[in-house]
């Protein structure tokens, strides 16, 4: 039973198949030749995948790993002494040290952006903190950690200087949420395919505006695909976001990733939203019966995932005694959340991410082992 979405969604069928038949066409092909084969198939991945995140083909950059995207980004910006980065408490913890350490060798400023009672960025006080040496605002649409949506909308909204850069994390909110790069106003949002998108691994996205194409002109890692070699041993970035690509990467994840598009597509967006916000209210209204668990969302606001904590039985135990009976499920601690986490007195949490495939029952058995734990606590 699987029940962590929000670290990999289970990848469906089709894509399975798509990785496969892929790797079967390499295996007689030659990688090469393969991917030559399928060059259209592949350029049709950029395309589903900019419409996702509501920008030009031109505008979306592929990767490994998202954030790895977001600090190849973040390390292209130019930055100085005296410069001004607003960046969330509960932004992803690899977000947060690549920042505080170039904020560190910069001699910028490294704000944390005020949070209300109920965790969510506070627009009010945050706008009070923008200002004309502020060259970048840092946020995550859904953190690892608290499965509220945030509103980073509300947040891009906010007056900025023209030469300030709006990153968006939306590694746990791209395939549940709607949610795009100009709907939020950001100028660099970045995304897996291995969770709610169900693309497997080894795939990601990166969405850029004019502002940060225009801002991230030299990118801190040169491909020699990614421009133009010219005589005098200079390298001329691409004019698009491919600049940002490496030449090497897996064609059959590739072709896997572009296939979990089509299967969004064949589901549509609005009724996984639904499915999951069913789920999560069925989950929540259950493990409001188990004694000595404190949940900490709300299940009836725009919840990704939920997580709690129980008085008497560390997250590890919870973790590791649902993997026993074959639940997965995850622990997010301080490796990964450390400011949110510290924020509101925790160390760890346990985290329960329902997706399209998870059942009535599966919210069923996964209650009935939690209160079997419980009781023997």
């Amino acid at each position: 039973m699987h029940l962590n979405a929000a670290g990999a969604g289970l990848m469906p069928a089709c894509v399975v198949t798509a990785i496969k038949s892929h790797l079967d066409l390499e295996a007689r092909r030659g990688a090469h030749w393969a991917a030559a084969d399928a060059r259209d198939a592949i350029e049709d991945t950029r395309r589903l995948a900019a419409r996702l995140m509501g920008v030009a083909a031109s505008h979306l950059a592929f990767g490994e790993q998202a954030s790895r995207l977001w600090a190849l980004a973040f390390a292209s910006m130019p930055l100085k002494r005296g410069d001004r980065i607003l960046i969330a408490r509960n932004d992803w913890g690899g977000n947060i040290l690549n920042a505080v350490r170039r904020a560190t060798d910069a001699g910028a400023e490294l704000i944390r952006l005020p949070t209300t009672e109920a965790g969510l960025t506070d627009i009010a006080q945050a706008a009070a903190l923008v200002d004309e040496r502020t060259v970048a605002i840092c946020a995550s649409a859904v953190a690892s950690s608290y499965g509220l949506r945030q509103p980073v909308e509300a947040l891009g909204s906010i007056p900025r200087p023209e030469t300030c850069l709006y990153f968006v994390d939306g590694a746990q909110a791209i395939g549940q949420f709607e949610l795009t790069l100009p709907g939020a106003s950001a100028d660099i949002m970045i995304a897996p395919g291995r969770k709610w998108l169900r693309g497997g691994r080894g795939q990601a996205m990166m969405a850029l505006s004019d502002l940060a194409l225009r801002r991230l002109v030299q990118p801190i890692l040169i491909d020699q695909s990614a421009g133009t070699w010219r005589p005098d041993d200079s390298f001329l970035p691409g004019e698009d976001a491919r600049r940002f690509e490496a030449w090497e990467f897996s064609a059959s994840g590739r072709l896997g990733l572009r296939a979990a598009f089509q299967e969004l597509d064949r589901i549509g967006l609005a009724n996984v939203r639904a499915h999951n916000a069913e789920m999560l209210r069925r989950l929540g209204a259950n493990l409001c019966g188990v004694p000595d668990l404190t949940v900490f969302e709300d299940e009836e606001a725009a919840v990704a995932f939920l997580t709690f904590q129980h008085a008497h039985v560390s997250a590890d135990a919870i973790v590791g005694e649902m993997a026993a009976n074959g639940i997965a499920i995850a622990s997010v601690g301080l490796d990964y959340a450390r400011w949110e986490l510290e924020a509101r007195g925790l160390t760890k949490i346990v985290r329960v991410a329902p997706h399209i495939y998870t059942t009535d029952h599966d919210i069923g058995r996964f209650t009935e082992e939690l209160m079997r734990l419980a009781k023997r606590a």
